[in-house]
């Protein structure tokens, strides 16, 4: 699943978020991705956290993803809306996770 992410100044697309959920729902490995002109304003934090919101309303239990270790924005936006680093790196991204109760 994929959502175009838009400025609300001048309705530009300004990035996307995606998740990639599994046949039986248990699960959604997810991402976000803003334009540079428009990083620091919160956007991917707004747009993950709803995209996240969405995916628990239509019953997905656990959300993953897989971020670069030195990107402190997306680690940011991780912590924000509740994954928290396992210690497990993959392709040299380290993997964060969250479990809805």
């Amino acid at each position: 699943m994929n959502w175009v992410v838009r400025h609300t100044g001048d309705g530009l697309a300004a990035g996307f978020v995606q998740a990639t959920v599994a046949r039986d729902l248990a699960s959604a490995e997810v991402a976000w991705v803003i334009d540079v002109r428009w990083q620091g304003q919160g956007l991917a934090r707004e747009a993950a956290a709803l995209m996240l919101g969405w995916l628990e309303a239509r019953g997905v239990t656990g959300v993953f993803a897989h971020i670069h270790p030195e990107h402190a924005a997306s680690a940011a936006v991780a912590r924000h809306v509740g994954l928290a680093p396992t210690g497990i790196v993959e392709d040299g991204e380290l993997r964060w996770e969250r479990t809805v109760t």
